[in-house]
């Protein structure tokens, strides 16, 4: 792999990505879809974290080591660049928010169709759907997966008849 991002280093994870894409920042905005609600995160007590530790231990070998692989590309990125771009990245993603969400709910089921995350447990964003821009930001992960299948679609039936 060119490049394995870690989930709670998303961040940098995203600077490095676009670098290795070659596209600016601004088209590496996002939301933090799959969030969950404060009252659904359970922390783990130290005694269950090490049971887990000795059952996950092939699991904990590849975390390791590809943790190591990204502050190793961090390292040769140059961690002082990367924090700035991370520092632009948050505020980018700050100005989308600012500007396609409406609010962050923890009631899912007021959202439209579109909107409503894959669990109960998670977070969803009432987006402002008449801008095309924004919608996708917001859009649950299932939904734009049957979104982009649909496309897929269309462009192999039309490739089909010609």
């Amino acid at each position: 792999f060119d490049l394995v991002m870690i989930a709670e280093d998303f961040d940098s994870s995203t600077v490095l990505l676009s670098d290795v894409l070659c596209w600016p920042l601004v088209n590496m905005t996002s939301l933090k879809q799959n969030s969950r609600k404060e009252s659904k995160v359970q922390k783990l007590n130290p005694e269950i974290r090490k049971t887990l530790k000795k059952w996950l231990w092939a699991d904990y070998m590849l975390y390791d080591f590809f943790k190591q692989e990204l502050q190793d590309r961090k390292r040769d990125y140059g961690l002082q660049s990367l924090e700035e771009n991370v520092v632009k990245l948050k505020k980018l993603n700050d100005m989308m928010s600012d500007e396609c969400v409406l609010e962050v709910v923890n009631d899912t089921e007021s959202l439209s169709s579109d909107f409503v995350p894959w669990s109960q447990d998670v977070k969803g964003f009432k987006m402002k759907e008449d801008n095309e821009f924004c919608k996708y930001f917001g859009i649950a992960e299932n939904q734009f997966i049957d979104y982009l299948r649909s496309l897929q679609i269309e462009r192999l039936i039309k490739w089909y008849q010609n």
